[in-house]
């Protein structure tokens, strides 16, 4: 069952076997597969729930809805990113645009190698990538819906050589609206908030939204419960207090929430890297002014991929974004912004993802307000010619496709009118500050996983390693940048973790029999 707010009226206690942090990939995983075999699982949300009648698709009230922070949380350094995540029942699932990458071969090596993660195999983790795709419809996206703008850029590239194809996603029967960022109003996409939280609730499980932990109860090494407190419905204002008692609590509250509540609370730190280890995927886009009606954003915000420098760490993607989202990757304001938007429709837009070599950032609480992360991160090193060399490439398939002229993010080069521009902005030397108005996805690593207790924060398994009973299950444990969109990892992840979870409780259980037996 779901329960919204207002059915809480006074302070709430509960008992049950597994009590769960946050209902996004990771955390509505876990209630799904234990609630299936029987288990009693909470989940505790933060943010709201919505279905497909409450997305009334405006970008402020969605944003406002069911995003941290409005949507406009940003890192504090060189550049300065935007980095929205979602805040309502499934988490960043409900809003992200349904890409669905499996990890690359070499980033499962480098787990082996660097992290002592021999225990997670190839062959295992094909099995778990395959029942989550036949579980969310994964396919590829679907070019009748696509629109114009993913596939004129797709075949743009190919002509010039370059490797890409059609993205897959969990998505059955897309109608193309193109606002998968502001809630599927088709139930097309297969979120958590449709898939495994309605799957979850009927097997039992129980569902508080506006709800906000604020300490892991630990007795004697050992989790074995949360207390919180309701929030109003419309703000962030405590209200009834709350406290579940557990066997085993999960944290999946995300790589910003969980750190920071781990940090705030003093646990789980034995290692030193809760919090470290950021990585967020800088993007950068290029927008171009065509001949011909791109139509946008009728479509699928990620409809096709470039991958021909993926080794590298770049990939290319992108599609059709709302209108709102073309304004803001413009690097210019005010009038300049207003006559470029009235030829909206005429706008093509691509966008490119940077895993990062050099670079990685920090999370930790508000020195003030330590309900609320800060986010430390700056573009180093050689990520810093990758991240222009994104902008270049982005334009030089936009060109080849007789853009009229392209507008970019940077400031020094806001707009390039013919190659010339292109070629002397090769020419030039860039620093990271030179870009305005770029953005960062898929925050991973801040309670990183591996074989050593001295450098990650959780076993292979999920379990801390400094306290009992306690797992992590969300982004904060993948222990690198994958290179691609990872809510696919995450949810095979989870779908590992809950299997020992699931060990875990019958262990115990066959103790208290057993020492029932005896006595």
């Amino acid at each position: 069952m779901i329960h919204s707010r207002e059915e809480i009226t006074e302070d709430l206690r509960i008992s049950t076997e597994v009590v769960v942090i946050g209902s996004g990939a990771g955390g509505a995983t876990i209630a799904k597969e234990l609630s299936s075999e029987g288990r009693k699982v909470v989940v505790l949300e933060t943010g709201k729930h919505f279905s497909r009648d409450d997305f009334n698709l405006r970008v402020d009230e969605s944003y406002f809805g069911m995003y941290w922070y409005g949507g406009i949380f940003a890192t504090l350094g060189t550049p300065v990113l935007f980095l929205p995540t979602g805040k309502t029942v499934g988490g960043t699932t409900t809003v992200n645009s349904g890409t669905c990458f499996r990890m690359p071969h070499r980033v499962l090596k480098k787990w082996h190698l660097d992290f002592g993660l021999w225990d997670i195999t190839e062959d295992e983790l094909d099995l778990l990538y395959s029942a989550v795709e036949e579980y969310l419809f994964v396919q590829k996206a679907d070019p009748e819906v696509m629109g114009k703008n993913p596939m004129l850029f797709l075949e743009g590239a190919q002509k010039m050589g370059f490797s890409g194809g059609i993205l897959r996603r969990n998505a059955k029967d897309c109608e193309g609206y193109g606002v998968c960022v502001l809630g599927c109003p088709s139930d097309a996409k297969q979120s958590a908030n449709i898939s495994y939280i309605p799957d979850a609730v009927k097997a039992g499980c129980h569902v508080y939204t506006r709800c906000q932990v604020e300490e892991i109860v630990v007795r004697g090494g050992k989790a074995t419960g949360v207390r919180g407190h309701f929030l109003d419905p419309d703000r962030d204002i405590p209200g009834p207090g709350i406290e579940v008692e557990a066997e085993v609590v999960v944290l999946a509250a995300g790589t910003l929430q969980t750190p920071r509540l781990l940090l705030v609370q003093g646990i789980c730190n034995s290692s030193g890297q809760v919090g470290r280890n950021l990585t967020i995927h800088p993007c950068n886009g290029v927008s171009a002014l065509m001949e011909e009606r791109m139509d946008n954003p009728k479509g699928i915000p990620q409809a096709t991929y470039v991958d021909e420098f993926a080794d590298e760490g770049i990939m290319l993607e992108g599609g059709s974004p709302p209108a709102v989202g073309m304004a803001l990757a413009l690097s210019c304001k005010g009038r300049r912004a207003g006559e470029i938007m009235r030829q909206s429709p005429y706008l093509g837009f691509f966008g490119g993802m940077l895993s990062e070599h050099s670079s990685s950032g920090r999370v930790m609480p508000h020195p003030r307000h330590p309900e609320q992360p800060v986010v430390l991160y700056n573009i180093r090193g050689e990520d810093r010619g990758k991240f222009k060399f994104m902008t270049e490439m982005l334009a030089e398939i936009w060109f080849s496709l007789g853009a009229k002229r392209l507008f970019t993010l940077m400031t020094n080069f806001p707009e390039l009118r013919t190659p010339a521009d292109l070629k002397r902005l090769k020419a030039a030397k860039t620093h990271a500050n030179d870009f305005l108005g770029a953005s960062a996805f898929h925050p991973l690593g801040t309670c990183r996983m591996g074989g050593d207790p001295e450098q990650s924060v959780v076993r292979h398994t999920g379990e801390t390693w400094d306290v009992e009973n306690l797992f992590i299950v969300d982004g904060s444990i993948v222990p690198t940048s994958l290179g691609v969109n990872p809510q696919m990892t995450i949810f095979a992840m989870a779908t590992r973790c809950a299997g020992f979870i699931d060990d875990k409780l019958e262990a115990a259980a066959g103790r208290v029999k057993a020492n029932a037996v005896r006595a």
